[in-house]
This record gives structure tokens, sequence and C-alpha cells, in this order.
């Protein structure tokens, strides 16, 4: 499977699928059109399938542009009356995608929306805007427990998984992560690292989840070093991994962007 990155917006990924010996295409997320018809052009393939993790403008606003380009695409996403889909999808469903001989996993992360979904298939995620390197999103709809028990079911899946979000924001969330995680040696490796892709024009994106449970906080609640962070920050005794996440996401909101 060769999976094509297209930065759009000012810091958005879209993904692009396909198979090395075939002409079908898929992509995931086109917030808007023309990035995505132009690469679909370079490389002679043809969309047969759009998935969609949620409702905002920077991951559907595309859609419209390319069903009318290509109709026969399917779009897939979750039942929400601001997702244009053709097919509803929900958590723990398989989709088995003929165009590129792929079955995905439909996991409901629930928490920066209300109908946010996941795509997973032979250790690779499609998380949109749940997890992000360093970072997670941030609560627009959802609950702090939606999110929290999000991030349960990524941080529960294999660690070679590598993470496909929809955004660059690794750089400045590094810079929270320090805050939080000051004494944490990876981090700060992984730091020196993304300094150096981005000086060098290279992409930050796609991360491993084995390398984000060293470096995310919010991954990392059920960490000493995190909860202590925390507690003392907060001044305040915290009792679950559950709070541990809830206050590292309001530290994060109140005081950092």
């Amino acid at each position: 499977m060769n999976i094509i990155q297209i930065p759009t917006f000012t810091d958005n990924y879209v993904w692009i699928m396909h198979e090395l010996n075939n002409d079908f295409a898929v992509v995931v997320d086109p917030g808007e059109s023309k990035p995505i018809i132009d690469a679909l052009n370079i490389n002679n393939l043809q969309l047969s399938d759009i998935l969609l993790t949620h409702h905002h403008h920077d991951h559907i606003g595309g859609v419209k542009k390319l069903k009318e380009i290509y109709p026969a695409a399917n779009i897939y996403g979750p039942e929400d009356i601001r997702i244009p889909t053709t097919i509803d999808v929900k958590d723990n469903q398989t989709i088995w995608l003929d165009s590129i001989n792929e079955e995905f996993r439909v996991i409901d992360v629930r928490g920066h929306t209300n109908s946010h979904i996941a795509y997973y298939f032979k250790n690779k995620l499609f998380c949109g805007d749940t997890l992000f390197s360093c970072g997670c999103g941030r609560l627009f709809e959802g609950t702090y427990e939606d999110m929290y028990k999000a991030l349960i079911k990524i941080k529960n899946l294999p660690k070679e998984t590598m993470v496909y979000c929809a955004h660059e924001y690794t750089l400045d969330n590094i810079g929270f992560a320090k805050i939080v995680d000051p004494k944490n040696l990876d981090l700060l490796e992984r730091e020196k690292e993304v300094k150096y892709l981005l000086k060098n024009g290279f992409f930050t994106i796609p991360s491993t989840l084995e390398n984000e449970l060293k470096v995310n906080p919010f991954l990392r609640f059920d960490v000493k070093d995190i909860k202590n962070s925390v507690q003392n920050h907060f001044s305040k005794k915290i009792s679950s991994d559950a709070e541990v996440f809830k206050y590292t996401r309001e530290w994060k909101d109140n005081e950092y962007d």
C-alpha cells in the first residue's frame, strides 16, 4: 500500500492510499479539493472512496467538488447530519474497500467532536484530530471522559501502529509537553528530531504509537511523573488516570494555547 501525504491549508494533512498495481485511490479527510485532484492526476489515480473522521470544514470541505468529479466514489463517515456521507459507519464496524483490497476497522473516538471516528488497518491509524504527535485534539463537543476513553482505545493498539493524524502541530505540542514532563529525555530527543525534520523540509507525521507512548503527555496519564506534575501545578490531589488527563488538557487549554 502506498500512502501519499498531501499538505493542505496551513498545517493540515490529507492522506491518499492506493495499491501500487492498480489505479484506484482512497482519500482521508479532504478539507479542500484542488490538492487532492492534482495529486490524483499526477499519479494517474481514480478516486474510489472517501473516508471522513468528523464534520469540521478543514476535513470535509473538498468532498462536494470531489464527488462532482468522481461521482462513483463512496463517502464513509459517522452518522451525523453535518457530514455528507453515502455510507454511515459506527464503532467496531469493519468496512471492506474493494478498490484497494483492504479492510478497515472503525473506532469511535469521540471527544474532539461528538461523532468523531478513526480508521485502522494493518497497524495504520487515521485518527483525524483525536491524537496528534505529542498532543491531542481540543474538546469542542465531547467531554473529558469521552476523550479519555478514546485515548485509551488508541493507547491499547499495537505499539508498532503508525499514527496518521491530520495536523502538523508537533513542535508546538512539544513546547507544552516539556512543561508537563520536563525530565523526559525521550521528549527532548523527539524535539531535536522534529526541529531537524522541519528545518529540512520534511514532515513530522506519521509518528509511531510506541514513540507517542514515550513522549505524549496525553497518553501518559498513568505515568507517575505526569501525575505529580499535574498535582503540583493545580495544588490538588488527583485520584485517577482520567483526572490526570482532564487536568492536563485544562492546563494546555487555559495556560498554554
